[in-house]
């Protein structure tokens, strides 16, 4: 967790510090900016103010360019003199482009959960650790970087296992229902890649319930548990349109349960849910 914190603060702090690139337009005007990707086309680029607050997001057709200095290298810009004239149909211009303010996800994927039964046989333990989970999260962007927002996940399997009895004590477990359910709070920080392009960081906490509902033996059980737990991810946002874009994403979710209700008795454990989630999902920006 603290790498997490020291990388997030180095990108927030080389965010603010950008490299200034310039742009020369066959017109003579010079403009300032951070240059975010060259296509076959279109330069594009972004302008920040003096504290590195994003002001715009831009591009600027290629044949309209004389030239642009990026890295420490400058680059001219030929053209064809046959060229079709550019005209405002083909001209994309975006002086009052803004960032959207609120962002919803929706995410379905694999989990993988580090420990907590390695006092099972191996083939039980490989049921019980890979999972499949769906959630999603929603955050508001006060400022242009920063979000708060609320996250949810629930991840889901079941397992069947026969025991030898004289070395477990048990015949059979059949899980028929284990589940995780995870609610928190979330602090997000995005980093624009390019004009459709962005990453997101984040630091979540929240409520873990786990729960299990099965066969022991052929008579019916059930296994309960809660505790806090805390996440760090990363998403990746492809953005189709303004408001609407894929991603996927990643997450470590470490909590760890100290006791459990099983049939109704309280056990004390040491059990670990630590997981990583893998998620692919839908954006849905305004």
């Amino acid at each position: 967790m603290k790498h997490f914190l020291i990388t997030l603060i180095l990108l927030v702090v080389s965010y603010c510090v950008h490299s200034q690139d310039i742009i020369v337009t066959k017109d003579g005007d010079t403009i300032t900016c951070q240059i975010t990707r060259v296509s076959d086309d279109f330069i594009h680029f972004s302008v920040f103010d003096r504290s590195g607050i994003l002001l715009m997001r831009s591009r600027l057709p290629l044949s309209e360019v004389e030239s642009y200095e990026q890295s420490d290298f400058e680059t001219e810009v030929e053209t064809n003199q046959n060229e079709p004239e550019i005209t405002d149909q083909n001209r994309l211009i975006l002086p009052d482009f803004k960032l959207a303010k609120f962002r919803l996800s929706l995410n379905a994927g694999y989990t993988y959960q580090f420990g907590g039964y390695e006092a099972w046989p191996d083939s039980y333990q490989k049921q019980l650790q890979s999972l499949w989970n769906l959630g999603g999260d929603f955050h508001y962007f006060p400022s242009e970087v920063f979000g708060l927002g609320i996250k949810y996940n629930h991840i889901f399997t079941k397992a069947d296992q026969d025991f030898d009895p004289q070395r477990y004590g048990i015949s059979s477990i059949r899980d028929e229902k284990i589940r995780f359910s995870y609610a928190a709070l979330s602090l997000m920080y995005r980093n624009i890649l390019a004009d459709d392009q962005m990453i997101q960081y984040f630091i979540a906490g929240g409520f873990i319930q786990y729960k299990t509902d099965g066969l022991l033996d052929g008579n019916p059980y059930n296994e309960r548990g809660d505790t806090f737990g805390v996440a760090l991810g990363v998403t990746y946002d492809f953005l189709v349109t303004e408001n609407f874009g894929i991603g996927a994403g990643a997450e470590i979710n470490i909590a760890n349960l100290s006791e459990i209700e099983s049939n109704g008795a309280v056990i004390p454990v040491d059990f670990s849910i630590t997981r990583i989630d893998l998620t692919v999902g839908l954006r849905f920006l305004k």
